[in-house]
Parts: structure tokens; C-alpha cells; sequence
């Protein structure tokens, strides 16, 4: 703007110049016929410094601003409170004329103190703007985190229930908020294994303490004195304690399945050699059972050969219970493409349809009646599905009662 401004006054002051230069003498109205740009003071002295002419009121301020200050040669610009000026000498026939070209000027030094006071009030503004925004944004911003404090607060044992409830917006807090919810979800669920097992654990031994407790009594008080009353004692609590002992181990077991602390060891076998093994050692453990497998010597299986012997002695021993007076087993594994398909087939008393779905559960029993007859705890098929399952793997059963029952392992196969 300033270079601007310069090169308009430089070129009004030539063209004043020539003019004055042009004129045969110097008459006031011969200068009202000059065309200069809008926006242009001029004066015009004579040699002793009198005004001869100026187009504007302000000409004795001018004068008064620059009569002490030496003319300047051309182009040479000066600055004065908001005006910038410019003078030539001219000389017409010997006579010597002076004359100064001023336009006013907006000075941006002028204008700091102005635009500092503007700074400073935008600046107190976006001050309080801020902290308002900042105040409102904070509150927010850390809602979801005061919830997910107080939800925390709030969580006991009795109410693993709870859950933070999220905005649905996908961000850094939604994602805390999931995380602690799933943290919750997994302590609920451990926390519900735990109560399952003391539940289970209480309930099951509550029965053969109630017996051995019984005799304990009766021998104390008269029982010692008759030794055949405390042989029947002896045997019975040998026997109940034989059982605390199994049903204590199985429960062990199922809560190292419960919290994933199941040690399995896979390996790669012939199915063959497990049948076998398994089929000679329950011949010579009991009598009258006829118990066959087939499987071709080549069909391997990739799992743990310990844990799948005991799964298929669980079955098999349902079977030698609950079968007629001579048990008739079948064991036989089929390759299904991805699958090994693992089969205990009998001819014993069978399951009715409705209690298909849970003979796989804890503690459950078909008929308590059976139990009385036959023994057990009920855990026997919930391990031995704890122990499919750890190989990912199933297991699921047919029966038709009065027929007999088949029990199906499928297995995924090595590829």
C-alpha cells in the first residue's frame, strides 16, 4: 500500500510540474484546470516561500509542518501524522517555484496501539470462552468414567450383575467401558463355577458324612462291645470313606476342567492299540461281560491317550452297571472325513428320552433307585464331556429304554 501510495504522489507531483513548467505565467485559475488523482493535496510557493496556490483548507497546516523542513528532491517521500508527502523545484523562465504533494496515509504504525487493545479483548473473550467450552467438555468427557467408578463401587459378589452402559459412541472410553464389562462377565462366571463346586461338594458329602457320623455314634456309646456290630460298622465306613475319597478326587477334577488348569498332553496313537488295551484289562477285571471293538490298525487319532482311555473306561463301566446279567459292550471308531466318530454301544437297561439332554450334567442321576444298586456319584459322564471338550471335541447319546444306549465321541481328526 505505502509503494502504492508513493508512486500516485510521484507521478501527480510530475504532472504539476510540467504544468506549471507549461504555463506562460502563473495564474490562480489556470490551476483549477489541473487533473490530478483523487485524494491529492498540493501547494505551490514562490520563490520566498509564499503560498501562490493549494487545494485545500488545510494549506497553512502544511505550510506550518513543512516550512522548516528543507524541500527534497524528487522522490524522495516523507511520513507525518498520517499524510506522505513528496516536493519539487521548478524553474520557469529563472523563476523558481516550490511545490509539495501530500496524500493522507493510513500509518499501520498508528494503528498498533488500536490493534493491540483488539487483541487484547479477543484474547480475554477465547479466555472465558475456553474455560466454559473446557468446563462443559470435561464434564463429558470423564461422565463415562465417573459410571464406570461407580459401577465398580457398586459390584459385590451378590451383584456381578451389573454392567456399564455405554453412549454407543466408538472411542477410547467405550472401549474401557467393554473391557470392564467383559472383566466382570469372566468374574461371574469364575465366581459361579466356585459357588457350583461348593454347592455340589456340600450337597454329595453331606450323605456319606451323615453315615459315617451315624456309626461313629452308635459305636461310641454301645457298638465297641459287640464285635459283630463293629465289623458291619468297620466295613460300612470303609466303604463310605472309599467314596468321600472318589467323589472329593472327581470334583478336583471337574474344578481343574472349571478353571482351566486341565493338563492335556496330546499325542498321535492308533486307535486299535486303545481299544485293545482297554478291552483286555476290563475281561480281567470282570466277569461275565463280553466286550468287542474294531477299528482298522491304520486310523490314528491325535489326542491325549491317558485322558481318552479314562473316557472310554467311564462308559464303559455305565454300561457293565446298568446292564443285564451279562453285559454286552461294542466298541467301534468310524473315519467321518474331518471327524473320528468313537462309539460305546450295550444292551442294558437304557435311558428314557426325557433325561437324554441331562445325563451329561452333575450329580444327575436317572433313577436314585439306580444308585442304590449300582454305586456312583453322579460325575462320571460330566467328566468324561469336560475332557471330550478340552479336546474339541463332543459328546452326545441314543438310547431307547429296555434296549440299550449308545454313547458318540467325535473327535477332530489329524489332517
Amino acid at each position: 500500500m505505502l509503494k502504492d501510495s508513493e508512486t500516485v504522489i510521484s507521478s501527480n507531483a510530475d504532472i504539476l510540474s510540467n504544468y506549471i513548467e507549461s504555463m506562460k505565467s502563473i495564474d490562480n485559475k489556470n490551476f483549477n484546470n489541473i487533473n490530478l488523482s483523487s485524494g491529492i493535496y498540493y501547494i505551490v510557493y514562490d520563490e520566498n516561500k509564499d503560498i501562490i496556490f493549494s487545494n485545500t483548507e488545510n494549506s497553512v497546516q502544511i505550510t506550518d509542518r513543512r516550512q522548516n523542513r528543507k524541500l527534497r528532491n524528487k522522490d524522495s517521500f516523507e511520513k507525518l501524522n498520517g499524510t506522505i508527502s513528496t516536493s519539487r523545484v521548478v524553474d520557469v523562465k529563472g523563476k523558481i517555484y516550490y511545490i509539495v504533494v501530500t496524500k493522507d496515509f493510513e500509518d499501520i504504525g498508528e494503528k498498533i496501539g488500536y490493534i493491540a487493545e483488539i487483541l487484547f479483548t479477543i484474547s480475554i473473550l477465547g479466555i472465558i470462552v475456553s474455560l466454559i467450552s473446557g468446563n462443559f467438555l470435561s464434564k463429558k468427557l470423564l461422565r463415562p468414567i465417573k459410571d464406570i467408578t461407580k459401577t465398580a463401587k457398586e459390584i459385590t459378589s451378590k451383584s456381578l450383575s451389573k454392567r456399564i452402559v455405554t453412549n454407543g459412541a466408538k472411542d477410547e472410553i467405550s472401549d474401557l467401558a467393554d473391557t470392564f464389562n467383559l472383566m466382570i462377565e469372566r468374574l461371574e462366571v469364575d465366581f459361579d463355577k466356585q459357588k457350583r463346586f461348593v454347592s455340589d461338594a456340600s450337597h454329595e458329602l453331606r450323605t456319606p458324612l451323615a453315615v459315617i457320623h451315624g456309626h461313629v455314634n452308635m459305636l461310641y456309646r454301645w457298638g465297641k462291645n459287640d464285635s459283630e456290630q463293629l465289623d458291619k460298622s468297620l466295613i460300612t465306613l470303609k466303604s463310605e470313606t472309599e467314596n468321600m475319597n472318589k467323589l472329593i478326587e472327581n470334583l478336583l477334577y471337574l474344578a481343574k476342567g472349571d478353571n482351566d488348569v486341565l493338563s492335556i498332553k496330546k499325542e498321535e496313537f492308533t486307535i486299535a492299540s486303545l481299544f485293545k488295551e482297554i478291552v483286555e484289562e476290563t475281561e480281567l477285571s470282570h466277569n461275565n461281560v463280553e466286550i468287542t471293538y474294531n477299528s482298522y490298525q491304520q486310523l490314528k487319532v491325535y489326542a491325549d491317550y491317558s485322558k481318552l482311555k479314562q473316557v472310554l473306561r467311564i462308559l464303559i463301566d455305565n454300561s457293565i452297571k446298568f446292564s443285564k446279567a451279562s453285559a454286552q459292550i461294542r466298541v467301534n471308531a468310524e473315519d467321518k472325513g474331518r471327524e473320528i466318530i468313537i462309539s460305546v454301544t450295550d444292551h442294558g437297561i437304557g435311558i428314557p428320552k426325557e433325561s437324554l439332554s441331562k445325563i451329561f450334567d452333575r450329580f444327575y442321576r436317572v433313577d436314585e433307585s439306580r444308585t442304590k444298586t449300582t454305586g456312583g456319584t453322579g460325575l462320571g459322564l460330566s467328566i468324561a464331556k469336560q475332557i471330550i471338550q478340552y479336546h474339541e471335541g463332543r459328546i452326545s447319546a441314543e438310547s431307547k429304554l429296555g434296549e440299550g444306549t449308545k454313547i458318540n465321541i467325535y473327535l477332530p481328526k489329524l489332517i
